[in-house]
């Protein structure tokens, strides 16, 4: 293409769908996403790839520039993903992914000692007046059994399983009560 000359539709689709595919399947690999959310990836990166298009000016072929565009949306994408992630507490699929033998001992991967300790138990016993009946009970469930035991005796299905276990750490993250790290870092609530 020259300076000056109009971008096609056929331009978009083909390189920019190209670019934009491999760029989400990419996105989705690292981050462990499930296909519906690489497809919104990549519909996400196609907007951008239009948004962008009438910045192009010609001094490099539409090719390279769909490229950039697409690899830097990809990786604002990426970013924006991780962040989100963080700031719910996980994904059904990271909670799937926890041990059978994991009930809510995997919300906290290590544990706490001397008045750490104390402090976790009065908020977790706090938490635990707050929440409504079912997610009490499944609670308890989960204390008291491993994973499988909990699903089979809670009378959930098993994506509704999830779903309410995913509420469960996000109410204990409102709550102020916070997951340890892998090495056990954090402290058992936030200040």
């Amino acid at each position: 293409m020259t300076m000056g000359q109009q971008i096609t539709s056929a331009d978009i689709t083909g390189i920019g769908l190209a670019a934009a595919d491999r760029c989400a399947r990419r996105i989705g690999r690292s981050l462990r996403l499930p296909p519906s959310d690489i497809h919104d990836i990549r519909q996400e990166l196609l907007l951008e790839l239009v948004r962008r298009a009438p910045r192009f000016d010609g001094q490099a072929p539409w090719p390279a520039f769909a490229r950039m565009v697409i690899r830097h949306a990809g990786q604002d994408t990426a970013d924006r993903w991780v962040r989100h992630q963080r700031r719910l507490g996980g994904s059904l699929e990271d909670i799937e992914q926890c041990s059978e033998g994991d009930g809510l001992s995997a919300w906290w991967a290590g544990g706490v000692s001397g008045a750490s300790a104390i402090h976790l138990r009065l908020d977790l016993q706090r938490f635990l007046e707050s929440l409504p009946a079912g997610l009490r009970r499944l609670c308890h469930l989960l204390a008291d059994e491993d994973r499988a035991d909990a699903l089979a005796g809670s009378g959930f299905s098993r994506s509704e399983f999830f779903r309410q276990l995913l509420e469960l750490r996000m109410r204990l993250r409102a709550f102020g009560i916070a997951p340890l790290g892998r090495s056990g870092q954090s402290a058992g609530t936030w200040q």
